[in-house]
């Protein structure tokens, strides 16, 4: 809603201080309700960050939208390596007051991101900066006038005489257009609201609207929980905590090579049932093995597969949404089903954990409903290609 009233950029840069000024503000909060507020208005800022930067990309990226944005997340693979061991270190060192400072502060720099986001220049803009630039070689020789002010001079003339025409034949139907022009029922609300809402008539992204939830559940639920599973095999916590930086080295190696695969041709959603079907066979295979060596293991290939698979949103926005004018509104609804995903990966998985006492038992459960989320996504790719050659 703010994004269709205001400059990307200003509410970009909101977010970013938005974001950061709760975060550090935890540190100073010993109430926890007080401290699921700052959270909360954390994640909200963050959001107000994340939309305009993917919309700003599809502006500037329109044919190579899901090519660029991949290339967009290395950044949040490089958070996922480095931030799990900043963390540790600061709570060691600082404790709990000193690593939201710091996380605070690593928050603020989206701040400095948002501030490079720029509306992309019209056709129009481009070529009255062309003839700024080059004026002298526009100029005709009678009168030092360029030939697109003698133009714009002629077309003037033929506006005005042509008016002059119109005025004496429309003079008296005035009355009557006016008239004619208004409305003579009112729309219902629904159709209203069906007519604001073009999604109404994309009914493949409507149905495609589990993947963005499932896949954001599992995620966030092998981010949160990876660790505690580890500590829960016997393993140390300061050698646990190098697990999640071995699945963001191994989300680095993937995106590389999904974005290879893209500049190919490769269909990406080739690519993303393929790693989910190996992703989904870790989660059942949980049961295997509980050394260190072995789960290191599981967390790079994991963590290979996520990483490619977190494109699966912004891939769906641009192939299951058929009209460009609905890309801006499903952006808007997908990161909404993501984040509802991330908060119920907190919340359900906790819950799955406090009635069987085990991770392990909890991880094989997110095995099943990933293999649920690429089978669905399997449906939807040969929906959307069937779709895009009967068109």
């Amino acid at each position: 809603m703010l994004l269709t009233k205001t400059n990307p950029r200003v509410i970009a840069m909101s977010g970013g201080v938005l974001c950061g000024t709760c975060i550090a503000a935890c540190a100073f909060l010993t109430n926890l309700g007080t401290t699921g507020v700052c959270l909360t208005l954390s994640g909200a800022g963050l959001s107000m960050v994340y939309t305009p930067i993917h919309l700003s990309l599809n502006d500037y990226f329109p044919d190579k939208f899901v090519l660029m944005n991949t290339v967009s997340l290395y950044g949040y693979t490089a958070g996922s390596v480095l931030l799990p061991i900043l963390i540790e270190k600061s709570l060691k060192a600082y404790g709990y007051y000193g690593a939201f400072l710091i996380l605070g502060g690593v928050a603020f720099n989206s701040t400095a991101c948002a501030a490079t986001i720029r509306t992309v220049p019209s056709k129009s803009t481009r070529n009255e900066e062309n003839d700024q630039v080059e004026p002298d070689k526009r100029k005709c020789f009678s009168g030092g006038k360029s030939l697109k002010i003698k133009r714009e001079e002629e077309v003037d003339e033929e506006i005005s005489e042509q008016s002059r025409l119109m005025q004496s034949e429309s003079g008296c139907d005035r009355q009557e257009t006016s008239l004619k022009s208004k409305p003579t029922c009112r729309k219902t609300f629904f159709e209203a609201c069906k007519r604001s809402c073009g999604l109404w008539k994309e009914p493949l992204f409507i149905f495609s609207l589990p993947i963005h939830f499932l896949q954001s559940y599992t995620i966030y639920s092998w981010m949160l929980f990876l660790v505690p599973h580890t500590e829960q095999l016997g393993i140390q916590s300061s050698k646990a905590v190098y697990l999640s930086t071995i699945g963001g080295i191994g989300g680095i190696i993937g995106r590389t090579l999904f974005i290879i695969l893209l500049s190919k041709g490769v269909n990406a959603f080739a690519v993303y049932v393929s790693v989910g079907c190996i992703c989904t066979g870790t989660f059942l295979m949980d049961f295997v093995c509980s050394d260190y060596r072995s789960r290191a293991a599981l967390a790079f290939v994991q963590g290979f597969s996520f990483f490619i698979e977190d494109a699966i949103a912004a891939n769906l926005c641009k192939g299951a949404v058929f009209d460009d004018g609905n890309i801006g509104t499903a952006f808007a609804i997908s990161i909404f089903m993501c984040g509802l995903g991330a908060t119920l990966a907190g919340t359900f998985t906790g819950h799955l954990f406090d009635i069987t006492q085990s991770f392990t038992k909890v991880f094989i459960i997110n095995g099943f409903i990933h293999a649920f989320m690429v089978g669905h996504l399997f449906i939807v790719a040969i929906l959307i290609k069937r779709k895009r050659l009967s068109d």
